[in-house]
């Protein structure tokens, strides 16, 4: 896997510009792509969960996927809510790399009630990720640390474990999640700004503080009809805590409970240059 790409992207942002061109990747990645018989795998994913951080407003969006790999690996597993990432070091139980991430924007007609927030565009961040496989093909460990593109979009530190587990065709897969962020991260998203009650009285001024942002868990069940299509559903539920819960946006506006749902299919196929 030390060469493999995932490309995920949400709607119609940057993202899919990055996803067509598979970047960050090294010469020697690209180059897999012209080895004989490799195995392009593309599909897509539509879902449902928070418009925005802390929103009970529900949207959908849709999650295009694409992975390469060599004609003689396996199949491997991963997390829907990976970040788009290009090892760079390690194989097989260890890994290292570059990872790309996409951060939700906010915006007025996601709810009514944001009047005088300021308007928050969708955005990526940029950084590391490191994964180990304590025990082979059952246990996976995972951290992705991202910066955003502007400067003021912060760092946000993710981190989680899944239980995989194989029954025949069937892949289940389950595990926690939790994440951190800076200050400039946490303020970004959850910030109430002196001045804003004087247009929405509902929202009282609040400064939030870096540190815990939300813990969680994830599932997915994947099921293999054949060697070249794939069918998978995934759920993830987050709860905000620390100073993310006690935002107004999250208490007066929206839920500290986030569910995501997502439901897809992926087909394999050989090419050859």
């Amino acid at each position: 896997m030390s060469w493999q790409q995932r490309s995920k992207c949400l709607g119609l942002c940057v993202a899919t510009a990055l996803a067509a061109l598979p970047a960050p990747a090294q010469a020697d990645d690209l180059s897999a792509l012209f080895e004989p018989n490799t195995i392009v795998s593309a599909g897509g994913f539509v879902g449902a969960g928070p418009r925005f951080q802390g929103g009970k407003q529900v949207g959908l969006w849709g999650l295009p996927y694409v992975s390469f790999r060599k004609a003689d690996e396996p199949r491997e597993w991963w997390s829907p809510d990976d970040g788009l990432d290009v090892t760079l070091v390690g194989q097989e139980r260890l890994q290292a790399g570059a990872v790309l991430d996409f951060r939700e924007g906010r915006f007025r007609n996601d709810d009514h009630r944001l009047a005088g927030l300021p308007r928050l565009p969708v955005t990526v961040g940029l950084g590391v990720f490191g994964e180990l496989w304590p025990i082979a093909e059952t246990v996976r460990l995972r951290a992705e640390v991202t910066q955003g593109i502007r400067a003021h979009d912060g760092i946000i530190a993710k981190f989680g474990a899944d239980l995989v587990s194989r029954f025949g065709r069937f892949t289940l897969s389950m595990g926690p999640r939790f994440v951190i962020g800076d200050e400039a991260a946490m303020r970004l998203d959850f910030d109430v700004p002196v001045g804003t009650n004087l247009v929405n009285p509902i929202l009282a001024p609040y400064r939030a503080a870096a540190g815990s942002r939300s813990a969680g868990a994830t599932a997915s069940l994947g099921y293999d009809w054949s060697e070249t299509w794939q069918t998978l559903g995934y759920i993830r539920y987050d709860r905000f805590i620390a100073s993310a819960s006690g935002s107004p946006i999250v208490r007066r506006i929206g839920t500290p409970n986030e569910l995501t749902v997502a439901i897809g299919a992926i087909y394999s196929f050989r090419v050859s240059p």
